[in-house]
């Protein structure tokens, strides 16, 4: 079925189309639009089909409804994730760069997660240096791993050239998607994994003080 997080209500909504069939542009793309069974904003599905014989506008509609052929919805919704146990400032830009990944903003998204890593080590006291150097001192203070180590660095890596200005290749999809992860993989071992850790150990402690108490 056309479903999509609707740019103006933000619920994962049914999408109910508004017409009879999808129109033809003259680069081949089809447009319909689709109401939100939430809020009743307006959407448009776009899907790129080769097909001009008479009627194939209420097939593609149809299709477009039941979810059967890819379509890009406009206008886009930004989609961020959640980072429990980051301090605010870090997972609020680190779910930032999620967004932009989500609306095809690839550039920023690597740009932001660069700067994620950074920030990530200004908190825990690594102040000086360039970013290499407070990469290695993460792995140094035993934050991370080595392999988390490696993986930062590929953050690095791709997030300095655009810092420095450098645009003349693109940023892929799947790029920006493996340095996300990346990025993420950073965060887990800095903030998440520790704070989870911390949180079984205090309910093990819990555990044994209830039962001397009960005792």
């Amino acid at each position: 079925m056309a479903n999509r997080v609707c740019w103006h209500c933000g619920v994962s909504a049914h999408q109910t189309p508004r017409g009879d069939e999808a129109r033809r542009a003259v680069d081949d793309t089809w447009s319909a639009v689709f109401a939100c069974d939430e809020c009743g904003q307006l959407s448009i599905a776009r899907t790129a089909q080769k097909f001009t014989n008479s009627g194939v506008g209420r097939s593609i509609l149809a299709q477009m409804h039941r979810g059967e052929i890819p379509v890009i919805w406009l206008p886009r919704h930004p989609i961020g994730r959640d980072f429990p146990d980051v301090p605010d400032h870090i997972a609020s830009a680190a779910s930032e760069a999620h967004a932009d990944h989500s609306i095809g903003s690839f550039r920023s998204a690597v740009l932001l997660a660069r700067s994620v890593i950074e920030a990530t080590a200004k908190d825990k006291g690594i102040t000086g240096g360039n970013l290499d150097s407070k990469i290695n001192e993460l792995h140094t203070r035993g934050l991370i791993r080595e392999l988390v180590r490696e993986q930062a660095h590929e953050v690095r890596f791709l997030g300095n050239d655009m810092a420095h200005g450098d645009f003349v290749e693109p940023v892929f999809e799947e790029e920006s998607a493996e340095i996300l992860e990346l990025m993420g993989e950073v965060l887990e071992e800095v903030y998440q994994a520790p704070a989870r850790l911390e949180a079984r150990r205090q309910a093990r402690r819990e555990r044994r003080e209830g039962a001397g108490a009960a005792g």
